[in-house]
């Protein structure tokens, strides 16, 4: 149950499984409590794509990316900021 409310798939969805296949009444209690387990999972995968975006960064200024061919990608300033930040303070 705790996979399909952390799936990628949208909270109607979510639902209708829930109720389908687990039998589940869809009260309002328990429709506010499983839009609560969608939006946890919605931002685990946020703060993931966030990292691996910093990650990405800090690899390409190793590998001498300049900032302005990193903006000219699609980051921003204040990403390219973190990942400098982020990579110098751990030297």
């Amino acid at each position: 149950m705790v996979e399909e409310l952390l799936s990628e798939k949208d909270a109607v969805e979510k639902k209708r499984i829930l109720a389908d296949e687990y039998g589940m009444i869809m009260t309002a209690e328990l429709e506010g409590r499983i839009q609560i387990m969608c939006n946890l999972s919605e931002n685990i995968e946020e703060r993931s794509i966030r990292r691996e975006r910093l990650n990405a960064i800090k690899r390409m200024i190793k590998a001498n990316i300049t900032r302005a061919q990193l903006l000219s990608m699609g980051y921003t300033e204040a990403e390219y900021k973190k990942a400098e930040s982020s990579l110098y303070a751990n030297v």
